[in-house]
């Protein structure tokens, strides 16, 4: 697996922070994850998969040891070698995605400690041009 991007916030980045990637796939791409992760121990939050060989896109969460049961979005909007945007934030209860910029999915949130989720990482069959990661709402 090949680190592309990581980046952490030790404050946490969930709820209300909105992380946008802006990035393209090249034709040999087989699959990109983006990964929300917890401060001091191995848990995935949340697991955002997009899985060009399927043309699926695949979201989990790793917890207590072990990946829960998976959700698959059917809906792919994603080309290879072409530009796409994907923004990630969250509320009180949900991850929500969008690929340029209309909402493809939701995910309820399966950890209860919000705060720890502190970290995003990047990985795999993606060009990145940029990140940004910013205050989405005030709570």
């Amino acid at each position: 697996m090949a680190l592309r991007f990581e980046a952490s916030c030790p404050d946490g980045l969930c709820p209300g922070w909105s992380v946008i990637l802006k990035g393209q796939s090249n034709s040999q791409a087989n699959k990109f994850e983006i990964n929300f992760l917890c401060d001091q121990d191995d848990r995935i939050a949340f697991h955002f998969n997009p899985r060009f060989t399927e043309s699926d896109i695949v979201c989990n969460s790793f917890l207590a040891n072990r990946w829960g049961q998976e959700e698959r979005c059917t809906t792919f909007p994603f080309g290879t070698d072409e530009p796409f945007q994907i923004e990630i934030d969250s509320d009180e209860d949900y991850f929500h995605v969008h690929i340029d910029d209309t909402k493809i999915m939701q995910y309820k949130h399966r950890l209860k400690e919000l705060k720890t989720i502190s970290k995003v990482q990047v990985m795999n069959d993606i060009d990145i041009f940029s990140v940004e990661i910013t205050k989405k709402y005030f709570y």
